[in-house]
């Protein structure tokens, strides 16, 4: 039989060994679980009261999301997926047939980057002062990302103005 003197020692010493092994592989996961739990479920209630608070502003959630969808319409037809010069080169004559000018050449560009493609297109064309500046501005201000790089102007014939404008468009792969 044990020595009695080492039978308590001993007994605390399993005492001790038994309650640090459930606390690192019981009780603490569990702790971490519930505190896991916890902070789900905050986020929940978070989620929750920002769709409230949605419906509160906007009442039809519906609507919302019918004006968003028109939004993200509207950024997709600014920054499309494809360059699709041809689109761009529609909407040229359309703006110079609105505009009172005359377009006497198109010529599309290479295209170049791989992330976010552009394109050149030349755009040769007369027009008076006016309706210059107003096909210029239809055609930055439209619905398509297109930036102005060179502009060339040759007023020689009078009221009327011969330009050549390269545009160039991009695209987001």
């Amino acid at each position: 039989m044990p020595d009695k003197r080492f039978l308590f020692p001993l007994t605390i010493l399993a005492c001790v060994l038994c309650f640090f092994v459930l606390q690192e592989f019981v009780w603490e996961p569990a702790r971490r679980e519930i505190l896991n739990m916890q902070l789900e479920t905050r986020k929940l209630h978070e989620v929750k009261r920002e769709i409230l608070e949605l419906k509160a502003r906007h009442g039809n959630l519906s609507t919302l999301l019918a004006q968003k969808e028109r939004e993200l319409d509207a950024a997709r037809e600014f920054l499309p997926s494809e360059l699709n010069a041809e689109k761009f080169i529609d909407a040229l004559y359309r703006s110079a047939q609105t505009q009172r000018a005359e377009i006497i050449s198109v010529q599309a560009g290479d295209i170049s980057g791989e992330e976010l493609q552009s394109q050149t297109v030349t755009v040769k064309l007369e027009a008076d002062y006016v309706s210059l500046l107003n096909f210029l501005r239809e055609i930055l201000d439209g619905k398509r990302l297109a930036a102005l790089e060179t502009v060339s102007i040759d007023g020689t014939g009078g009221k009327i103005l011969s330009c050549e404008l390269t545009f160039r468009i991009f695209a987001a792969k």
